[in-house]
Protein backbone atom coordinates (compact mmCIF):
# COMPACT_ATOMS: atom_id res chain seq x y z
CA UNK A 1 0.00 0.00 0.00
CA UNK A 2 1.51 3.26 -1.02
CA UNK A 3 2.12 5.87 1.65
CA UNK A 4 -0.03 8.24 1.14
CA UNK A 5 -3.00 5.70 0.63
CA UNK A 6 -1.67 4.52 4.07
CA UNK A 7 -1.81 7.81 5.89
CA UNK A 8 -5.66 8.55 4.46
CA UNK A 9 -6.80 5.19 6.27
CA UNK A 10 -4.68 5.70 9.09
CA UNK A 11 -6.73 9.17 9.60
CA UNK A 12 -9.79 7.52 9.10
CA UNK A 13 -9.40 4.73 11.02
CA UNK A 14 -7.05 6.02 14.20
CA UNK A 15 -8.21 10.27 13.74
CA UNK A 16 -6.37 10.47 17.32
CA UNK A 17 -3.54 8.72 16.57
CA UNK A 18 -2.99 10.48 13.16
CA UNK A 19 -3.44 14.20 15.23
CA UNK A 20 -0.44 12.93 17.24
CA UNK A 21 1.47 11.76 14.37
CA UNK A 22 1.12 15.08 12.57
CA UNK A 23 1.64 17.03 15.67
CA UNK A 24 4.63 15.57 16.14
CA UNK A 25 5.61 16.37 12.70
CA UNK A 26 5.29 19.97 13.36
CA UNK A 27 6.86 19.36 16.42
CA UNK A 28 10.36 18.31 15.20
CA UNK A 29 10.61 20.79 12.33
CA UNK A 30 9.57 24.16 14.52
CA UNK A 31 11.60 22.55 17.52
CA UNK A 32 15.39 22.46 17.98
CA UNK A 33 16.75 19.49 20.03
CA UNK A 34 19.60 20.10 21.77
CA UNK A 35 19.27 16.85 24.47
CA UNK A 36 22.58 14.95 23.81
CA UNK A 37 20.77 11.79 23.17
CA UNK A 38 18.21 12.64 20.54
CA UNK A 39 18.92 12.84 16.93
CA UNK A 40 17.31 11.72 13.80
CA UNK A 41 17.81 8.18 12.84
CA UNK A 42 19.58 7.47 9.28
CA UNK A 43 16.69 7.13 6.27
CA UNK A 44 18.70 4.03 5.72
CA UNK A 45 17.59 2.45 8.93
CA UNK A 46 14.44 4.35 9.46
CA UNK A 47 13.31 2.32 6.17
CA UNK A 48 15.01 -1.20 7.69
CA UNK A 49 12.93 -0.58 10.75
CA UNK A 50 9.97 0.03 9.17
CA UNK A 51 10.34 -3.16 6.35
CA UNK A 52 8.97 -6.23 6.06
CA UNK A 53 11.67 -7.17 8.37
CA UNK A 54 9.35 -6.00 11.20
CA UNK A 55 7.75 -9.42 10.48
CA UNK A 56 11.05 -11.69 11.34
CA UNK A 57 12.23 -12.60 14.95
CA UNK A 58 14.49 -15.72 15.24
CA UNK A 59 16.00 -17.46 18.66
CA UNK A 60 19.58 -17.86 19.23
CA UNK A 61 19.03 -21.99 17.74
CA UNK A 62 18.12 -20.81 14.05
CA UNK A 63 20.94 -20.99 12.12
CA UNK A 64 19.33 -21.62 8.64
CA UNK A 65 21.93 -19.28 6.02
CA UNK A 66 19.17 -16.30 5.59
CA UNK A 67 18.48 -16.39 9.35
CA UNK A 68 19.14 -14.31 12.35
CA UNK A 69 22.55 -16.15 13.12
CA UNK A 70 23.75 -15.41 9.79
CA UNK A 71 22.58 -11.76 10.17
CA UNK A 72 23.61 -10.95 13.67
CA UNK A 73 26.66 -12.44 12.32
CA UNK A 74 27.23 -9.42 9.49
CA UNK A 75 26.70 -7.02 12.36
CA UNK A 76 29.24 -8.24 14.60
CA UNK A 77 31.79 -7.78 12.21
CA UNK A 78 31.14 -4.72 10.89
CA UNK A 79 31.11 -3.58 14.87
CA UNK A 80 34.22 -5.40 14.81
CA UNK A 81 35.63 -3.59 11.96
CA UNK A 82 34.45 -0.14 12.78
CA UNK A 83 36.18 -0.55 16.28
CA UNK A 84 38.71 -3.15 16.29
CA UNK A 85 36.87 -5.04 19.12
CA UNK A 86 37.53 -8.87 19.92
CA UNK A 87 34.30 -9.58 20.53
CA UNK A 88 30.94 -7.89 19.73
CA UNK A 89 27.08 -8.24 21.14
CA UNK A 90 24.82 -6.99 19.27
CA UNK A 91 21.65 -7.83 20.14
CA UNK A 92 20.55 -5.75 23.28
CA UNK A 93 17.53 -3.54 22.77
CA UNK A 94 18.96 -0.71 25.35
CA UNK A 95 21.63 0.55 27.38
CA UNK A 96 19.77 -0.37 30.24
CA UNK A 97 20.10 -4.21 29.20
CA UNK A 98 23.85 -4.07 28.34
CA UNK A 99 24.78 -2.86 31.96
CA UNK A 100 22.92 -5.43 33.55
CA UNK A 101 24.81 -7.77 31.24
CA UNK A 102 27.97 -6.15 32.25
CA UNK A 103 26.92 -6.16 36.11
CA UNK A 104 25.56 -9.66 36.17
CA UNK A 105 28.93 -11.32 34.11
CA UNK A 106 31.61 -9.58 36.20
CA UNK A 107 30.46 -8.54 39.89
CA UNK A 108 29.19 -10.07 42.88
CA UNK A 109 26.56 -8.94 45.31
CA UNK A 110 28.30 -6.54 47.94
CA UNK A 111 31.10 -5.66 45.20
CA UNK A 112 32.54 -2.71 45.30
CA UNK A 113 32.34 -0.05 42.08
CA UNK A 114 33.94 3.11 41.50
CA UNK A 115 32.14 4.90 39.21
CA UNK A 116 32.41 8.64 37.29
CA UNK A 117 29.36 10.75 38.77
CA UNK A 118 27.68 7.70 39.84
CA UNK A 119 26.69 6.27 36.12
CA UNK A 120 24.75 3.12 36.07
CA UNK A 121 23.49 3.16 39.25
CA UNK A 122 20.67 3.81 37.93
CA UNK A 123 20.70 0.32 36.10
CA UNK A 124 21.15 -1.92 39.29
CA UNK A 125 17.51 -2.54 40.26
CA UNK A 126 17.31 -5.42 42.35
CA UNK A 127 21.26 -6.14 42.19
CA UNK A 128 23.23 -5.25 45.33
CA UNK A 129 26.29 -3.29 44.83
CA UNK A 130 28.51 -0.53 46.68
CA UNK A 131 28.73 2.66 44.45
CA UNK A 132 31.48 4.89 44.95
CA UNK A 133 31.79 8.59 43.11
CA UNK A 134 34.59 9.70 41.15
CA UNK A 135 34.39 13.11 38.92
CA UNK A 136 35.61 16.50 38.57
CA UNK A 137 37.19 18.71 40.86
CA UNK A 138 35.12 21.48 41.46
CA UNK A 139 37.42 24.42 41.05
CA UNK A 140 39.64 23.33 38.05
CA UNK A 141 36.52 21.14 36.20
CA UNK A 142 38.97 18.99 35.09
CA UNK A 143 39.75 15.29 36.23
CA UNK A 144 42.48 14.89 39.03
CA UNK A 145 43.68 11.35 38.18
CA UNK A 146 46.19 11.53 41.38
CA UNK A 147 43.31 11.61 43.49
CA UNK A 148 41.31 9.58 41.47
CA UNK A 149 44.13 7.24 42.30
CA UNK A 150 44.21 7.42 45.56
CA UNK A 151 40.79 6.85 46.15
CA UNK A 152 41.21 3.63 44.01
CA UNK A 153 44.09 2.48 46.12
CA UNK A 154 41.68 3.26 49.38
CA UNK A 155 38.68 1.41 48.65
CA UNK A 156 39.75 -1.70 46.04
CA UNK A 157 36.71 -0.99 44.05
CA UNK A 158 36.09 -4.63 41.48
CA UNK A 159 34.71 -2.51 38.61
CA UNK A 160 35.76 1.64 37.44
CA UNK A 161 33.14 2.86 35.44
CA UNK A 162 33.63 5.77 32.64
CA UNK A 163 30.77 7.36 31.35
CA UNK A 164 31.34 10.86 30.96
CA UNK A 165 27.88 12.00 29.77
CA UNK A 166 28.59 15.00 31.78
CA UNK A 167 32.26 15.84 30.65
CA UNK A 168 32.82 17.23 27.61
CA UNK A 169 36.69 16.90 27.35
CA UNK A 170 38.72 13.90 26.11
CA UNK A 171 40.77 11.88 28.29
CA UNK A 172 44.00 9.56 28.30
CA UNK A 173 42.71 6.29 28.58
CA UNK A 174 46.07 4.87 29.28
CA UNK A 175 46.05 6.54 32.95
CA UNK A 176 42.57 5.08 33.55
CA UNK A 177 43.28 1.87 32.73
CA UNK A 178 46.67 1.95 34.70
CA UNK A 179 45.11 3.17 37.49
CA UNK A 180 42.24 -0.01 37.13
CA UNK A 181 45.11 -2.58 36.45
CA UNK A 182 46.87 -1.18 39.79
CA UNK A 183 43.66 -2.61 42.25
CA UNK A 184 42.86 -5.45 39.68
CA UNK A 185 39.78 -4.16 38.85
CA UNK A 186 37.84 -4.20 35.43
CA UNK A 187 37.50 -1.09 33.74
CA UNK A 188 34.21 -0.66 31.87
CA UNK A 189 33.48 2.76 29.21
CA UNK A 190 30.67 3.55 28.18
CA UNK A 191 30.68 5.86 24.85
CA UNK A 192 27.22 6.07 24.46
CA UNK A 193 27.25 9.60 23.81
CA UNK A 194 30.86 10.02 21.55
CA UNK A 195 30.45 6.40 19.57
CA UNK A 196 29.71 8.09 16.51
CA UNK A 197 32.83 10.39 16.74
CA UNK A 198 35.06 7.44 17.73
CA UNK A 199 33.93 5.88 15.22
CA UNK A 200 34.36 7.84 12.25
CA UNK A 201 38.14 8.50 14.32
CA UNK A 202 37.86 12.10 15.44
CA UNK A 203 38.08 11.13 19.20
CA UNK A 204 40.28 9.08 21.41
CA UNK A 205 39.05 5.14 21.11
CA UNK A 206 39.10 3.14 24.73
CA UNK A 207 38.39 -0.07 23.17
CA UNK A 208 41.84 -1.35 23.28
CA UNK A 209 42.49 -0.86 26.69
CA UNK A 210 39.26 -1.17 28.84
CA UNK A 211 37.50 -4.73 29.72
CA UNK A 212 34.49 -3.72 28.35
CA UNK A 213 33.00 -0.95 26.18
CA UNK A 214 29.13 -0.19 25.75
CA UNK A 215 27.26 2.39 23.85
CA UNK A 216 23.56 2.82 22.96
CA UNK A 217 23.21 3.25 18.83
CA UNK A 218 20.84 5.78 18.43
CA UNK A 219 22.60 9.51 18.91
CA UNK A 220 25.39 9.93 17.70
CA UNK A 221 25.89 6.90 15.90
CA UNK A 222 22.45 7.78 14.34
CA UNK A 223 20.61 4.08 14.50
CA UNK A 224 17.69 2.10 16.02
CA UNK A 225 16.78 2.21 19.92
CA UNK A 226 19.64 -0.49 21.30
CA UNK A 227 23.23 -1.02 22.45
CA UNK A 228 25.96 -2.97 21.60
CA UNK A 229 28.60 -4.63 24.21
CA UNK A 230 32.22 -4.84 23.36
CA UNK A 231 34.78 -6.96 25.80
CA UNK A 232 38.43 -9.03 25.35
CA UNK A 233 37.94 -12.34 24.38
CA UNK A 234 39.15 -13.44 28.04
CA UNK A 235 35.23 -12.45 29.49
CA UNK A 236 33.58 -12.99 26.24
CA UNK A 237 32.14 -16.38 26.61
CA UNK A 238 30.84 -14.75 30.26
CA UNK A 239 29.10 -12.09 28.74
CA UNK A 240 27.79 -14.41 25.79
CA UNK A 241 26.23 -16.85 28.66
CA UNK A 242 24.82 -13.91 30.48
CA UNK A 243 22.94 -12.32 27.66
CA UNK A 244 20.97 -15.86 27.11
CA UNK A 245 20.50 -16.63 30.76
CA UNK A 246 19.00 -12.57 31.14
CA UNK A 247 16.17 -13.47 28.48
CA UNK A 248 18.02 -11.90 25.38
CA UNK A 249 18.05 -14.31 22.81
CA UNK A 250 15.42 -13.17 20.62
CA UNK A 251 16.94 -12.15 17.74
CA UNK A 252 14.71 -8.89 15.62
CA UNK A 253 15.50 -8.61 11.55
CA UNK A 254 14.49 -4.82 11.38
CA UNK A 255 16.76 -4.00 14.31
CA UNK A 256 19.67 -5.96 13.37
CA UNK A 257 19.36 -4.68 9.60
CA UNK A 258 19.02 -1.19 10.40
CA UNK A 259 22.02 -1.08 13.08
CA UNK A 260 24.69 -2.94 9.95
CA UNK A 261 23.52 -0.23 7.78
CA UNK A 262 24.54 2.46 10.27
CA UNK A 263 27.98 0.44 11.11
CA UNK A 264 28.23 0.86 7.55
CA UNK A 265 27.48 4.54 7.15
CA UNK A 266 30.09 5.14 10.07
CA UNK A 267 32.49 3.90 7.47
CA UNK A 268 31.99 6.41 5.28
CA UNK A 269 33.63 9.31 4.02
CA UNK A 270 30.46 11.66 4.54
CA UNK A 271 30.02 10.50 8.28
CA UNK A 272 33.51 11.77 8.84
CA UNK A 273 32.44 15.07 7.21
CA UNK A 274 29.26 14.70 9.77
CA UNK A 275 31.47 14.40 12.50
CA UNK A 276 34.15 17.07 11.96
CA UNK A 277 31.39 19.34 11.62
CA UNK A 278 29.65 17.98 14.47
CA UNK A 279 33.18 19.43 16.25
CA UNK A 280 33.25 22.58 14.58
CA UNK A 281 29.91 23.16 15.59
CA UNK A 282 30.47 22.69 19.13
CA UNK A 283 33.25 24.82 19.54
CA UNK A 284 31.79 27.65 17.64
CA UNK A 285 28.88 27.27 20.13
CA UNK A 286 30.88 27.39 23.18
CA UNK A 287 32.32 30.25 22.16
CA UNK A 288 29.37 31.93 21.56
CA UNK A 289 27.86 31.62 24.73
CA UNK A 290 30.93 32.62 26.47
CA UNK A 291 31.92 35.83 24.18
CA UNK A 292 27.60 36.81 24.86
CA UNK A 293 28.80 36.29 28.59
CA UNK A 294 27.30 33.04 29.61
CA UNK A 295 29.50 30.38 31.68
CA UNK A 296 30.95 27.79 30.19
CA UNK A 297 31.92 24.24 32.62
CA UNK A 298 35.54 22.76 32.07
CA UNK A 299 36.97 25.22 29.96
CA UNK A 300 35.11 24.76 26.54
CA UNK A 301 34.66 20.88 25.03
CA UNK A 302 36.42 18.79 23.05
CA UNK A 303 33.69 16.65 21.57
CA UNK A 304 29.57 17.45 20.92
CA UNK A 305 28.51 18.85 24.16
CA UNK A 306 28.88 21.64 25.93
CA UNK A 307 28.11 22.30 29.07
CA UNK A 308 26.57 26.20 29.75
CA UNK A 309 25.28 27.68 32.72
CA UNK A 310 23.91 30.97 34.05
CA UNK A 311 25.72 33.50 34.56
CA UNK A 312 25.53 36.19 37.87
CA UNK A 313 22.22 35.64 39.92
CA UNK A 314 20.31 34.10 37.15
CA UNK A 315 18.48 31.67 37.70
CA UNK A 316 19.37 28.24 36.20
CA UNK A 317 15.91 26.68 36.48
CA UNK A 318 14.39 30.52 35.22
CA UNK A 319 16.69 30.14 32.36
CA UNK A 320 16.11 26.58 31.53
CA UNK A 321 11.99 27.77 30.97
CA UNK A 322 12.95 30.23 28.58
CA UNK A 323 14.91 28.52 26.82
CA UNK A 324 12.14 25.86 26.42
CA UNK A 325 9.10 28.35 25.27
CA UNK A 326 12.36 29.90 22.56
CA UNK A 327 11.25 26.45 21.23
CA UNK A 328 14.81 24.79 22.19
CA UNK A 329 14.66 21.59 23.49
CA UNK A 330 17.84 21.18 26.53
CA UNK A 331 18.51 18.97 29.23
CA UNK A 332 19.31 20.39 32.74
CA UNK A 333 21.93 18.44 34.95
CA UNK A 334 23.08 18.63 38.43
CA UNK A 335 27.26 17.64 37.50
CA UNK A 336 28.59 15.81 40.32
CA UNK A 337 32.00 16.28 41.62
CA UNK A 338 34.47 15.04 43.85
CA UNK A 339 33.08 17.03 47.06
CA UNK A 340 30.11 14.70 48.64
CA UNK A 341 27.25 17.26 47.91
CA UNK A 342 28.59 19.63 45.50
CA UNK A 343 27.60 20.31 42.08
CA UNK A 344 27.82 22.11 39.44
CA UNK A 345 24.43 23.33 37.83
CA UNK A 346 24.50 23.53 33.82
CA UNK A 347 22.96 22.78 30.54
CA UNK A 348 23.64 19.67 28.49
CA UNK A 349 24.42 21.11 25.06
CA UNK A 350 24.91 18.57 22.20
CA UNK A 351 25.13 19.67 18.75
CA UNK A 352 24.42 16.43 16.99
CA UNK A 353 20.94 17.36 16.35
CA UNK A 354 21.59 20.88 14.84
CA UNK A 355 24.05 19.14 12.38
CA UNK A 356 22.08 16.43 11.62
CA UNK A 357 19.78 19.63 10.44
CA UNK A 358 22.04 21.00 8.17
CA UNK A 359 23.20 24.01 10.51
CA UNK A 360 27.07 24.70 10.33
CA UNK A 361 29.55 27.22 12.31
CA UNK A 362 27.44 31.09 11.57
CA UNK A 363 23.89 29.18 12.44
CA UNK A 364 25.71 28.05 15.79
CA UNK A 365 27.20 31.30 16.51
CA UNK A 366 23.71 32.75 16.09
CA UNK A 367 22.40 30.11 18.10
CA UNK A 368 24.53 30.99 20.74
CA UNK A 369 23.91 34.42 21.23
CA UNK A 370 20.10 33.57 21.55
CA UNK A 371 21.02 30.72 24.15
CA UNK A 372 22.95 33.49 25.87
CA UNK A 373 20.19 35.70 26.77
CA UNK A 374 18.30 34.02 29.54
CA UNK A 375 21.71 32.42 31.07
CA UNK A 376 22.69 36.03 31.44
CA UNK A 377 19.52 38.00 32.20
CA UNK A 378 15.33 38.09 32.75
CA UNK A 379 13.55 38.00 29.74
CA UNK A 380 10.27 39.39 29.24
CA UNK A 381 7.71 37.50 27.59
CA UNK A 382 8.14 39.36 24.81
CA UNK A 383 11.65 39.24 24.38
CA UNK A 384 11.46 35.30 24.93
CA UNK A 385 8.49 35.63 22.32
CA UNK A 386 10.71 37.26 19.81
CA UNK A 387 13.80 34.97 20.52
CA UNK A 388 10.85 31.51 20.11
CA UNK A 389 10.67 33.23 16.44
CA UNK A 390 14.28 33.93 15.39
CA UNK A 391 14.99 30.17 16.33
CA UNK A 392 11.72 29.23 14.44
CA UNK A 393 12.78 30.71 11.32
CA UNK A 394 16.33 29.14 12.12
CA UNK A 395 15.39 25.91 11.52
CA UNK A 396 11.89 25.98 9.92
CA UNK A 397 13.52 25.11 6.58
CA UNK A 398 15.80 22.52 7.68
CA UNK A 399 15.20 19.23 7.09
CA UNK A 400 15.24 16.51 9.89
CA UNK A 401 18.13 14.61 8.42
CA UNK A 402 19.51 16.55 5.91
CA UNK A 403 21.05 14.09 2.59
CA UNK A 404 24.73 15.91 2.87
CA UNK A 405 25.22 13.28 5.53
CA UNK A 406 24.04 9.64 3.76
CA UNK A 407 26.35 7.07 3.50
CA UNK A 408 27.25 7.90 -0.34
CA UNK A 409 27.35 5.30 -3.16
CA UNK A 410 30.59 2.98 -3.04
CA UNK A 411 30.94 3.85 -6.90
CA UNK A 412 30.55 7.67 -5.91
Amino acid sequence: MEKKLLLSRLEAFDPEIYAFLQEEKQRQRYTLSLVPNVNAMSPFAAYLEGSILTNCVYDRHDETATGGLHLESIVQERTKEVFGCDHAIVRLGNIAAASRVVFHALLQPGDCVLSFNLRKQEHISGLSYVFENYGIDPATQQIDWGEIRTHAERIRPRIIIFSPVSFPRTIDYRILSEIAQSVDAYLWVDISQTVGLIAAGLLPSPVMLADVVTFSTGGSLRGPDGAILLCKNEIAARMDETVVNTGRAALHMNHLAALGVVLREATSENFRRYGEQVLKNAEVLARALRDHGASVLCGGTDTHLVLASSAGNVDIVEATNAISYMSVRVKRENVPTMNPGLFLHALRLSVFNPTTRSLKEEDMAYLGMLLAKPLTQSLSPEEIAKARDEIIALVKDSPIFSEEWMGENPEN
